[in-house]
């Protein structure tokens, strides 16, 4: 049987406004993937259909079908329109992508508070230690979403953001052994190499460390001691201006 080309991803494309890699990475996919879904040499799958009705609001079974034009979502069946996108982004996802972002947050907190806290109960006599199994599925999750929606710089740029400036004090011949491995690093810092220098006088650098990608661990730098000490402070106040 001769595959059909799917005019009604190439309508929907085009109504809202993208190129085939741009559609593709809005919903994750290859770009190639959406042009044979275009020409009809892959059919859409289900779970493609799915995820593209859920970002644009368009009906997922007249994509699958591949008619002409896509009917929308909305109570009154009517054709897919740019309107049609721009009405399910502001009902569905929020007035701004970041306020969409923050509450989709809260939502994925919560799973995966039920799943972490489902893998350490054990399932008769059986089934236990799930949990680290459930961390590496987590983490490669992490991995292909990362890729295949492309969001490898937009994680760097927040990391940056979480760049930390550390005093640290060592012997020259420490500054030096760590020339040898990250001589970049070291010259950012500001570290050049006094040959005059003896290797047991002291040196004092401000380094500054940025986060490294890292899915399933913190990517945040633990709070200095001086600031736990100020929340304590602050707590202790509290509670005797609460007590009065």
């Amino acid at each position: 049987m001769k595959k059909q080309p799917n005019e009604a991803v190439r309508t929907l494309r085009k109504i809202i406004g993208q190129t085939q890699a741009e559609f593709a990475v809005m919903i994750g996919a290859s770009k190639d993937a959406v042009v044979s879904w275009e020409t009809g040499r892959n059919q859409l799958s289900a779970a493609f259909a799915r995820r593209i009705a859920l970002v644009t609001g368009v009906d997922g079974r007249s994509l699958q079908m591949g008619v002409s034009v896509p009917f929308s979502t909305a109570a009154d069946a009517h054709f897919y329109t740019a309107a049609d996108f721009e009405n399910h982004k502001q009902s569905e996802w929020g007035r701004t992508d970041e306020e969409s972002a923050r509450r989709q947050l809260e939502h994925c907190h919560d799973t995966m508070e039920l799943l972490l806290m489902a893998a350490v109960r054990p399932d008769g006599e059986t089934v236990r230690h799930r949990l680290p199994g459930l961390m590496d599925a987590f983490a490669q999750w992490c991995e292909v979403a990362r890729e295949d929606f492309k969001l490898g710089p937009q994680i760097e740029e927040q990391l940056a953001k979480r760049r930390l400036a550390v005093g640290m004090t060592q012997e020259w011949r420490d500054w030096r052994a760590m020339s040898r491995g990250k001589p970049e690093a070291l010259a950012a810092a500001g570290f050049q190499d006094d040959p005059a220098k003896g290797e047991r006088e002291e040196l004092r650098l401000v380094l500054e460390m940025v986060p490294g990608w890292a899915p399933g661990r913190s990517m945040k730098w633990p709070k200095p001691a001086a600031m736990h000490l100020a929340e304590r402070a602050g707590n202790y106040q509290s509670r005797i201006l609460n007590d009065e």
